[in-house]
């Protein structure tokens, strides 16, 4: 029998009282005795009580006030009314108002035992059903709400409204005053908040102009066990000592990380304002499962995203090469390449140099990159574009002001045009590297491996462009050699006469070679010097 299956005895017959405690007593109840209906209130109201025994022969009492606060409250209790034999239409009244039943004076105890026990039964029966009741009110709430998320992951929703209506239902389910959605973006390493539900205005800027970073020190103890973590008392719990935390003013909080192959790819972050609420574990797993089912959701919008990536860079990819095919304007292509990576790789500028002798010179830049690439020549290995080339390998850095790894004059004209995240890819002929692809970002930027490929797959049509215009080029001045020759040989036949002939070579070699002055020189009758037989050109003393 439980401790607080306490009886309370009110009753001012002091004799059946006593006889009716003891009896009790003896059968393991906790009794309490009120001489006094008062004293019967006050014992209901600040005592709990599983069994009231109310006597109705007691002038001061409120029969129907005691009946009434006796069956309020989360726990009701029952009411047994001890009548006098004057009293039975009392009682009779008052069974008619919610009492369990009656037992007339003087008491039968072995018939009270058994109506006693067998009332208590009941109030625990019907305590049990309760419970059980309730219960299932909860794994119905639960079960509708996991429905509800199961269906928005699995529904054809743009991710944000999806990840929108899953915070709306879990911070329902899991009873939260505001909930919020955060979504991983690669390029900054944080966590950007996408949705919210219920919040409050005065905290929407703040809540949902806030991102959360993934790597920082004062984050990471949150993330390394991959579940849900909860705190009652925010402000006093190192874990949440990060200044995001601090920025809201809550009581309660719940941090929930999307997990997708071991890396943090979003979070719920659900607020109590002024509740301090503690999270049992069976609520912890439910959010872990909800979480796991956001996680997949994730999967495959970043599935579908990826797929949409690489399908737009292969029609990029192929617009570009048909254009190489078809247009003999590099200048043009590689200006509509620069936008193209730009656009493609989310960043500020973008710009290529070309290898020109022993220089690096512009060859098409975004107007974004003209600050950047304001010096027409550089050499191999001076800034990040020569440091590409000279090394012949792509060059990262997510922030060119932490990276000590460049020379500070190297990567100055960048910092100081407010760019901090650079990617430099080499253009290669017969793995000769000719030059240089680079984009550049305003804010920190972690480049993926896919990025890279990206930016070497558009550098591969750049470098096939430039060798496909000098290789145009060397064509172009072939064919006009060739027709120089022709007619260089074309004049010397033309005439017999030796002087004519040489006349008509000195000519052709000033025309082919392009020397300002050319002569022949021949050998005199005698063997003993070198004569002139015949020059073209600017006039020269003779030797």
């Amino acid at each position: 029998m439980l401790d607080t299956e306490r009886i309370l005895i009110v009753d001012d017959d002091q004799a059946a009282t006593r006889e009716v405690a003891g009896f009790l007593e003896r059968q393991g109840y906790p009794v309490l005795v009120a001489r006094t209906g008062r004293d019967g209130l006050r014992t209901v109201r600040e005592t709990p009580v599983s069994l009231v025994l109310l006597g109705l022969s007691s002038r001061d009492m409120d029969h129907a006030r005691i009946l009434r606060e006796a069956g309020q409250g989360a726990t009701p209790c029952e009411v047994l009314i001890l009548a006098d034999p004057g009293t039975l239409d009392l009682a009779i009244r008052a069974a008619d108002g919610g009492a369990a039943g009656c037992i007339v004076k003087p008491v039968d105890l072995v018939r009270l035992g058994i109506i006693v026990r067998r009332v208590l039964e009941r109030r625990d029966l019907l305590r049990d059903n309760a419970r059980l009741s309730a219960d299932l009110a909860a794994r119905l709430r639960e079960s509708e709400a996991l429905l509800a998320i199961s269906r928005a992951s699995s529904s054809t929703l743009d991710v944000q409204e999806a990840l929108r209506r899953i915070c709306r239902e879990l911070t329902r389910l899991i009873g939260a005053d505001t909930g919020s959605v955060y979504r991983h973006d690669a390029a900054s390493d944080q966590l950007h908040p996408v949705a919210g539900y219920h919040v409050p205005k005065a905290m929407l800027t703040t809540l949902l102009g806030t991102s959360l970073p993934v790597r920082e020190q004062g984050f990471l103890p949150l993330w390394e066990k991959q579940r849900a973590v909860a705190s009652d008392d925010v402000a006093a719990d190192s874990r949440f000592g990060h200044e995001v935390f601090r920025r809201l003013r809550h009581q309660s909080g719940l941090l929930v990380p999307l997990i997708l192959d071991h890396e943090v790819t979003g979070a719920f972050y659900l607020v109590w304002w002024t509740e301090r609420r503690c999270l049992n574990d069976r609520e912890l797993a439910l959010v872990d499962t909800v979480a796991g089912q956001v996680a997949a959701l994730l999967r495959n919008a970043c599935l579908f995203e990826q797929t949409a990536r690489e399908r737009r860079r292969l029609d990029v990819l192929y617009a570009l090469s048909r254009q190489l095919a078809a247009v003999h304007d590099t200048d043009a292509l590689l200006s509509l390449l620069v936008e193209e990576t730009r656009g493609l790789l989310g960043a500020e500028a973008a710009g290529i140099r070309v290898l020109e002798g022993e220089d690096l010179v512009v060859a098409a830049r975004t107007e974004s990159a003209a600050p950047l690439m304001a010096s027409p020549r550089i050499k191999v290995g001076e800034s990040l574009s020569g440091r590409v080339v000279a090394t012949g390998q792509p060059v990262v850095s997510e922030d060119l002001h932490e990276d000590v790894r460049f020379d500070p004059a190297s990567k100055r004209g960048a910092l100081q045009e407010g760019f901090h995240g650079f990617l430099g890819v080499p253009l290669r002929i017969h793995d000769q590297a000719i030059g240089a692809l680079n984009i550049y970002t305003k804010g920190h930027r972690r480049f993926t491996s896919d990025e890279i490929s990206l930016l070497s797959a558009l550098a591969d049509q750049a470098s096939l462009a430039i060798h496909r215009t000098r290789l145009l080029r060397e064509a172009e001045a072939g064919r006009h050699l060739v027709e120089r020759l022709y007619r260089v040989a074309v004049s010397m036949q033309a005439s017999w006469d030796r002087a004519e002939r040489l006349a008509a070579f000195t000519r052709g070699v000033h025309e082919v070679v392009g020397f300002d002055r050319i002569s022949v020189l021949l050998a005199t009758s005698d063997g003993k010097s070198l004569e002139i037989v015949s020059a073209f050109g600017e006039d020269e003393p003779a030797p």
